[in-house]
């Protein structure tokens, strides 16, 4: 019984240095991987690549800590890879949408669909790529709100790359009283006079103030204007100020 325990004791050992090992060698080809991508590119900050390689790593991870877990029991991978191809089609059934979110989390990793810092359109929801995992991808929007989107849900629907595609006609859509608005003309002189701290940031005279549909008491009007490039964080202060204004002039009548 002794010699039992003891030769279980060694292999107990010998599986653990030996899953130790690989871990140490996962991490250190990973590390060496992000930096020479870091130094051959010169980013500092985390990109689509190292994201990849991250999510890369963590698959190999789940596979090595699954492969060490059947091994301390003196399972033979063989005989359980055949076990399990019995049951494998209900698994992909019942974990169909995960194993799809894991797939397009890898291919969003080495794809330029969409880059981290990107502002991009998908699924009703505007915002800038602040983190790629294996399962979601992570938006910022508008209002500074997190929001998790599965990434087969972005595969599977439209994209729209607003960096990528140097979209900088922007418009504010909103609804007014028909018995608020002094005139047409008159709106729009001022929505553009609430401007002037960021003429500098915008294309001249590209401002303009459509009627989009009449109704019996409201108007819908989309008022629209050009950066003269993109940038995220002058869109946000231009679209507060346009709003307040709005607000501001609706108050005053």
């Amino acid at each position: 019984m002794e010699v039992i325990n003891q030769y279980l004791e060694t292999y107990i050992n010998n599986s653990f240095i030996r899953f130790l090992m690989i871990l140490l060698l996962l991490y250190l080809l990973r590390s060496v991987i992000v930096k020479w991508y870091q130094i051959s590119k010169n980013r500092r900050t985390p990109d689509n690549f190292i994201f990849g390689i991250n999510n890369v790593f963590q698959a190999f991870l789940f596979f090595v800590i699954f492969i060490f877990f059947f091994s301390l029991f003196g399972i033979d991978l063989k005989s359980l890879a055949t076990s399990l191809s019995i049951v494998a089609a209900a698994l992909v059934l019942i974990f169909k949408e995960y194993i799809s979110d894991f797939l397009f989390g890898l291919y969003f990793g080495f794809a330029k669909d969409f880059e981290i810092g990107d502002y991009i359109y998908s699924n009703d929801i505007k915002g800038k790529v602040v983190e790629l995992t294996l399962f979601k991808t992570k938006l910022l929007n508008d209002d500074d709100d997190l929001i998790s989107i599965p990434n087969s849900k972005i595969f599977n629907n439209e994209i729209i790359n607003y960096t990528k595609k140097d979209s900088r006609l922007l418009s504010i859509d909103f609804q007014i009283y028909i018995n608020k608005v002094k005139s047409i003309e008159h709106l729009e002189i001022e929505l553009v006079k609430s401007l002037e701290d960021y003429f500098e940031f915008l294309v001249p005279n590209s401002f303009n103030l459509k009627i989009v549909k009449m109704e019996k008491d409201s108007i819908d009007l989309k008022f629209q204007y050009q950066l003269k490039k993109f940038d995220q964080d002058k869109m946000k202060q231009i679209r507060k100020k346009t709003v307040r204004c709005l607000l501001n002039n609706i108050s005053k009548t």
